[in-house]
């Protein structure tokens, strides 16, 4: 392959990728996380306790969607 072909193979890919980006956002946007898992999890013990900070983790077995909020 020469590199302009290589070049556009490259750009082809890439697009489909942002497609399927697209899709996979859009599929994570409709699902209602109906069995969302929740790990609670915290940074304590520190020398000033106003440093403490806690958080919950969320994962979707479903869509694979994961975020954290902070508490």
């Amino acid at each position: 392959m020469t590199p302009a072909q290589i070049r556009r193979k490259w750009a082809s890919i890439d697009r489909r990728e942002d497609r399927l980006a697209q899709e996979l956002a859009a599929l994570q946007a409709a699902c209602t996380h109906p069995s969302v898992n929740k790990k609670y999890c915290g940074n304590t013990g520190n020398y000033d306790p106003s440093a403490d900070s806690y958080w919950i983790e969320f994962s979707c077995p479903d869509c694979r969607k994961k975020w954290i909020t902070d508490q």
